[in-house]
């Protein structure tokens, strides 16, 4: 112990809960823990949350301390053993964030840029439809499928299936060959 109270009478009133001997204890180790861990972190920040989440664990959980060397070794261990977590947590979500951006091509880019393109092409196309056509073509266009179409508005399946045929045969009228061509294509993908 730092102080000059005996290791002994600090034990019992730390095993016993006593909050002003936690207290002293945190202000004692903490800046020592938050030290340790930093050289194996390499990131003082980080290294003052694990301290800190240490002394919170230490807390909230009921520990019974013989002699003042198994308080002082559960205090780096806990450090210790949070800093693995924190590392291998960390290189985990590097590794899938490095996942994401290798999967990330630039066709794909240029795909989904395009096929963004063409859907709101056609919406502007669709919002020229008769209402009830137009509203079952913009929830055609946003993947839903004819039941849950008729769910989303109250319409028989059979007057869905209906306004869906008609907005696609109005729609072959308004937009250019190849548009619909791109109309029907993405209305396979959806189904």
């Amino acid at each position: 112990m730092k102080s000059s109270e005996t290791d002994i009478t600090f034990l019992n009133r730390l095993n016993s809960r006593d909050h002003e001997a936690f207290k002293q204890l945190f202000r004692e180790y903490f800046q020592d823990i938050a030290y340790y861990s930093s050289k194996i972190l390499k990131d003082t920040d980080v290294a003052e949350d694990v301290a800190q989440d240490v002394f919170i664990r230490l807390w909230e959980k009921e520990n019974h301390f013989e002699n003042y060397l198994a308080l002082k070794s559960y205090l780096y261990l806990s450090a210790r053993n949070s800093c693995l977590n924190y590392i291998k947590h960390h290189n985990i979500v590097q590794e899938h964030a490095q996942n994401l951006v290798q999967e990330e091509t630039d066709e794909q880019t240029w795909n989904t840029i395009v096929e963004t393109e063409i859907i709101s092409l056609l919406s502007d196309y669709i919002r020229h439809l008769p209402s009830e056509c137009a509203k079952i073509m913009e929830l055609v266009m946003q993947g839903y499928n004819s039941t849950e179409i008729s769910t989303l508005t109250g319409a028989s399946s059979s007057t869905v299936r209906s306004q869906k045929q008609r907005g696609i045969s109005l729609l072959k009228k308004m937009v250019s060959p190849e548009l619909y061509a791109l109309l029907m294509l993405f209305l396979q993908q959806n189904n």
